[in-house]
């Protein structure tokens, strides 16, 4: 193994995900205390990220899985060994330049890394390794399954929610036992953190105390700086919407599922949605959670060490939910203008809207 570029090793911390489990709230509160932490020993560095690390699990990817990925477009890179070496010669400087011997990165995008990814992590952070933790949160699967739709949705995704859980194969992203032992067996962590994503279960009732104690910090959240909630959700009737715009790009504008950055339009929808968000129906729900008994009741005693086997605690969201994936032609005028989209998308939205309300 070629020798560590640092002058000293480092206790490594890093938190992998999952998606949808608070992950932005945790970054941006680590953003917002960086010298904070910096004063209590721990680097959060900024090279690979301000807030989210999206630059590490860029590092980690081969150049087939960067060309699908919209975050290596957002970097507006083009040749991924300069990205690489840029990359490696600033972290490194950074470090050395910080003179502490602990780190702490956060991407929740780890969490979907291949078997290739995660052996170019575990290379790199075995030349430079003292010791590492990894820290991830684990959401029940059926709350997981309708917040991540929110999300694919948010890049491009055509198909509606009951469509796309019907044909995507899903035993990669919520057979949770297999996919810790993967990361355990790949990574060989010192340690290996696992936590519920289930409020009564975080330390102090709060997420961000939650993961100070998680990373080994020994800080209370409430004497650092507090930034807002950063889980931005829209309502059923506005992911409804973006399915629509997503499908129009799709068909008539050469756009590519998974690589439409609909961000801006996002934020403006959240700040008018009042509607309930999106679920399935209960029967099925009740189902796709009996498909992991076997493994969550694993999981709950090999990382938990529950005795009782329960690895989630909390029963599924229920408030303010609907089944209807539906957009009524006559609401759209009100997205037009929230959206400030323009003209010439007005008429192909319009009989694209009025199409699916009378197929529904």
């Amino acid at each position: 193994m070629p020798a560590s570029p640092l002058s000293r090793p480092i206790d490594l911390v890093i938190h992998i995900g999952l998606g949808k489990t608070g992950s932005s709230s945790i970054q941006y509160f680590l953003r917002d205390n960086r010298e904070r932490l910096v004063e209590l020993g721990h680097l959060y560095p900024e090279s690979p990220g301000r807030g989210r690390h999206t630059r590490l699990g860029l590092f980690i990817k081969s150049e087939s899985e960067l060309e699908s990925s919209i975050e290596w477009y957002r970097q507006r890179q083009s040749d991924p060994g300069v990205f690489r070496r840029v990359f490696r010669r600033r972290l490194f400087s950074e470090i050395e330049g910080s003179g502490l011997s602990r780190v702490l990165f956060s991407d929740e995008g780890l969490a979907e890394s291949s078997d290739t990814a995660m052996r170019r992590l575990r290379r790199f952070t075995d030349r430079i390794r003292k010791s590492l933790r990894l820290i991830v949160y684990l959401r029940r699967q059926d709350d997981h399954l309708v917040s991540h739709y929110q999300q694919v949705v948010k890049v491009g995704e055509t198909r509606r929610l009951a469509e796309r859980t019907r044909e995507v194969d899903l035993a990669d992203a919520y057979d949770y036992d297999v996919w810790l032992r993967r990361w355990e067996q790949l990574l060989e962590p010192d340690e290996f953190v696992v936590r519920r994503f289930e409020r009564d279960s975080f330390v102090g009732g709060s997420l961000v105390q939650d993961f100070l104690d998680a990373a080994g910090i020994d800080a209370r959240a409430e004497d650092m700086a507090q930034g807002a909630s950063r889980n931005i959700s829209i309502d059923a009737e506005s992911v409804e919407l973006l399915r629509l715009l997503n499908q129009h790009r799709v068909e008539h504008e050469g756009a590519t599922v998974g690589l439409i950055d609909n961000r801006k339009l996002v934020a403006k929808l959240a700040e008018a949605a009042a509607g309930p968000t999106l679920t399935l129906p209960d029967p099925f729900l009740d189902r796709f959670m009996a498909r992991w008994d076997d493994a969550n009741r694993a999981v709950a005693r090999r990382y938990l060490h529950d005795p009782a086997e329960e690895l989630f605690r909390m029963p599924r969201k229920t408030d303010n939910t609907t089944t209807e994936q539906h957009l009524d032609p006559d609401r759209l005028d009100h997205f037009l203008t929230l959206l400030e989209l323009p003209e010439q998308l007005h008429a192909p939205l319009r009989q694209l809207a009025e199409h699916e309300a009378r197929v529904r």
